[in-house]
């Protein structure tokens, strides 16, 4: 059990009462110790509060020991653990079973016993060796002064004081069973062990407790657990775990194969369609995009950019509301002027943050306003004030008899008041957010201007995907490439991944430090300095030693607990799994070199087969074997030009991996200037290897149709494009949209037939990690196929232009390009397959 996790609500609900309160108030304690404790309860509002806490109130010290009794005994008495799971349970305003199951690893603490069985171990008041534990609130809390005062003061309430001296206390396995602090050999009640796949130990329900709580119910919490506790054993059982479920991944594997294909075969039919929904895509990201980005300009920290979203419509709803209201009723408008926390606002806001209705100081219902009017003249009707000055904006009692208080916003203020900060700190950065996103939106606006002027270009862009189709459809055998390349990568991979893992685990035993330290920040470091553990990456995990009482010389406990003539070093570095070195590297490039070299294969194998079939007479197009022609070009001829190509693409990857590598470590050296230096370079050679993908798939092209090397071949690339700049531009951005969707296709369809496949393979196993595989082979098999059809398409153009620029498009061009012919192309020479003319098949 978690005592902090656990407890920690319901120490705070006994020192935040009423009874609390009155007990303090009793005690000669100082107006700042008060005031204190009032914000650290949020009774008041104050900065570190944007409303009450929402906990049951105990009025008096009876009512006090009575509940809490009743939440405590449930957690430290086994004897009463069935309360606990049971629908009348103490604690099930705050938790519950479904809670502690579902977020196993905040409510418990993993342990590993002294015993080599599952079954847990016997704790109670006859168990031999058996230790206690006291719950006390850690130093960090804020009320944890109250906490003391109320233990220790004699004018506390008695009953109290033997609340918090006996209510608390937990009992713990002995040292022999638990051989760890007390405080983290807590069983948690009603929770028995079974074996685990990975020969670890998985909490469930007790059986007692289950056949209390029916099995179904049972069974649905110990497999929310089994859920939360994959996430512990991720990191150590990874590949046992995929190999225990490899029936199903090489099910699913094969699957995502016929998903490809099927995808491919309606797309010939549907590419039109998939065009113009392209369109409206782009139109779609430009206008979402946008309003992301503007909302990021503004959003809060600690908030999400949904909830900014929300915040923000909030706003603009209260303002409504009030100036409808204020038109309605012929209530003057009142200056919404305010400057710090509010304390001078005399707006007409009548509402909350959240769209409570707001209370009329003058009346007590449903809350008790604690304000004489006379001496805040201020407090007028219902509108939001801050009286005191003491919260850090304006806010309001509320109608709500659930909400007794909230913040508020001055009328008119749409954009909300980040008290803690902005998610984007710099208001420069911020003000360029803004600019972004009006920069986005204008260029959607563009975007749907190009469409208008653009359409005899769409329309070659529909033509020439319409080609691209054709040719899969009269060559489908050409699918086959995918096939092959994914067949040659997943065992390239496979053995990788294996030689790779060995690599990465050989950490040296001197990567951190053995000694120990004095404080967190020694050790763990801060915003500013790095730690001893920490200052580089992959960084160490520190760690909180608890020390040895039976030891004479401990670092952190000293002579069996005494601590006076030293400084305890409590905190030490544990190593990280896996570091990266000079050997990690050289196999990291091969894997990069190998991928380019096996995807432009690919992609010269396509593009040749594709030139072939464009340039054969219509009555013989797909009746000609163009795959096994391309093959043989391919291998007798051009495997140097592949390999080249690939390895300047692979050296590029690479060197922005060594630089993301470099930034890693400038941030474990909390070096500010070297990380956004690094992080521009990144994005420089992102740019980078992102065009010399583009121009090293057109040279490939080229290479088929030209039979020239890949310099020459890159070259004349890079020169057709610049003639053809537009057709090109427009069939690269559908074309890139359209990517999208066959990726998305086939990647959520593998997810969702693998996810079917692994409950009928595996129902008991968990599903997180093996989703995540499947997943990952769905984008894998997706690019592998998308690949095919997108060099169709970029083949298809580059054939056109060539049969246009040549003047025989009459004689080749497919019935969907040749009304799209430009009149006066203006002739080039092109010795096509390196020849010196077409050669009719």
């Amino acid at each position: 059990l978690n005592v902090t996790a656990t407890v920690d609500e319901v120490a705070k609900q006994l020192i935040c009462s009423t009874a609390g309160e009155n007990a303090l108030s009793g005690i000669p304690v100082t107006t700042e110790q008060m005031a204190e404790y009032q914000c650290a309860c949020c009774k008041v509002p104050c900065a570190a509060c944007e409303s009450n806490f929402e906990l049951e109130d105990l009025n008096d010290p009876a009512t006090a020991a009575s509940s809490i009794n009743s939440r405590m005994s449930e957690l430290t008495d086994p004897s009463k653990a069935m309360q606990f799971y049971s629908s009348g349970s103490a604690n099930s305003a705050s938790f519950g079973p479904e809670n502690v199951f579902n977020e196993m690893t905040k409510f418990m603490v993993p342990v590993c016993l002294s015993q080599s069985s599952c079954a847990a171990p016997e704790v109670n008041t006859s168990t031999a060796g058996l230790r206690s534990y006291v719950y006390s609130p850690t130093p960090n809390q804020p009320w944890k002064f109250a906490w003391d005062i109320l233990a220790t003061n004699a004018a506390v309430p008695q009953q109290i004081k033997d609340t918090i001296a006996n209510d608390f206390t937990f009992m713990a396995m002995s040292v022999e069973t638990c051989p760890y602090h007390e405080r983290y050999c807590i069983p948690f009640p009603g929770i028995a062990f079974k074996e685990g796949s990975l020969g670890n130990c998985i909490p469930k329900v007790d059986s007692g407790i289950a056949a209390m709580i029916g099995e179904g119910f049972a069974d649905a919490l110990t497999g929310a657990g089994e859920q939360a506790l994959r996430l512990l054993d991720a990191n150590s059982g990874v590949f046992g775990e995929l190999m225990s479920t490899m029936d199903a991944f090489c099910v699913v594997f094969f699957f995502s194969f016929v998903i490809g294909l099927v995808f491919l075969v309606l797309l010939r039919f549907l590419v039109g369609c998939v065009v113009w929904f392209s369109v409206f895509l782009v139109t779609f990201a430009f206008a979402f995009g946008g309003l992301v980005v503007y909302i990021r300009s503004f959003q809060c920290m600690g908030a999400g950019l949904l909830e900014t979203g929300i915040t923000t419509s909030s706003n603009l709803l209260t303002t409504a509301a009030v100036t409808v209201s204020n038109a309605v009723s012929g209530t003057e408008t009142l200056s919404e002027e305010m400057t710090g926390n509010g304390a001078d606002y005399r707006g007409g806001q009548r509402y909350t943050r959240n769209l409570y209705t707001c209370q009329r100081w003058d009346t007590n219902t449903p809350h008790v306003v604690g304000y004489n009017l006379t001496a805040y003249p201020m407090l007028e009707n219902n509108y939001c004030r801050n009286p005191d000055g003491l919260s850090s904006t304006i806010w309001c009692y509320t109608t709500d008899k659930n909400k007794k208080w909230e913040l508020c916003n001055p009328v008119g203020i749409s954009l909300p008041d980040c008290s803690k900060g902005y998610a984007v700190e710099d208001p420069g950065i911020r003000e360029i957010l803004k600019i972004v996103a009006y920069v986005v939106w204008g260029l959607g606006i563009i975007w749907i201007i190009a469409i208008c002027f653009l359409q005899k270009r769409i329309r070659l862009a529909v033509a020439i995907n319409k080609v691209a189709a054709q040719f899969v459809y009269n060559n489908p055998t050409i699918l086959a490439v995918p096939v092959v390349q994914i067949l040659i990568g997943f065992i390239w991979l496979l053995v990788w991944i294996i030689c790779a893992s060995f690599l990465l685990s050989q950490v040296p035993a001197d990567y951190t430090p053995s000694t120990a330290f004095a404080t967190y920040t020694e050790a763990a470091g801060n915003s500013t300095t790095p730690g001893a553990c920490t200052d580089k990456w992959p960084s160490g995990i520190v760690y909180k030693y608890e020390g040895n009482l039976s030891s004479a010389n401990d670092t952190c406990t000293g002579v069996y607990g005494d601590v006076s003539n030293m400084e305890p070093l409590c905190w030490r570095c544990s190593p990280p799994r896996y570091v990266f070195d000079v050997k990690f590297a050289g196999a990291f490039f091969s894997l990069l070199w190998n991928n380019a070299f096996l995807v432009a294969l690919g992609q010269l194998v396509v593009a040749g087969a594709c030139a072939q079939w464009f340039f054969t007479v219509a009555e013989r197009r797909g009746k000609e074997n163009v795959i096994r022609q391309s093959l043989r070009m391919a291998f007798r001829y051009h495997l140097g030009s592949v390999a080249f190509g690939a390895f300047i693409l692979a050296l590029v990857q690479f060197i922005r991996y060594l630089t993301k590598y470099f930034r890693k470590q400038a941030a474990a050296q909390k070096n500010r200037v070297m990380v956004i230096v690094l992080r521009v370079l990144e994005c420089c050679l992102w740019i980078l290897e992102k065009f010399i993908k583009f121009l090293n798939k057109n040279a490939y092209i080229q290479v088929a149709l030209m039979g020239t090397n890949f310099c020459t071949s890159a070259k004349n690339a890079f020169q057709l494009i610049l003639r053809n700049m537009v057709r090109f531009g427009v069939v690269a951005i559908l074309g890139t949209v359209i990517h999208f969707i066959g990726w998305t296709v086939i990647t959520v369809s593998t997810a969702t037939v693998g996810y079917f496949i692994f409950q009928a393979f595996h129902p008991d196993a968990d599903l997180l990690l093996p989703m995540f595989t499947y997943v990952a082979t769905g984008y894998m098999v997706a690019q592998l196929f998308m690949n095919v059809f997108g060099l169709g398409v970029d083949t298809s153009l580059q054939c056109f232009i060539a049969a246009e620029e040549m003047g025989i498009s009459e004689d080749y061009a497919p019935s969907e390009l040749k009304s799209l012919v430009d009149s006066n192309p203006g002739k080039k020479k092109w010795a096509l397959f390196g020849g010196s003319k077409v050669a009719p098949m």
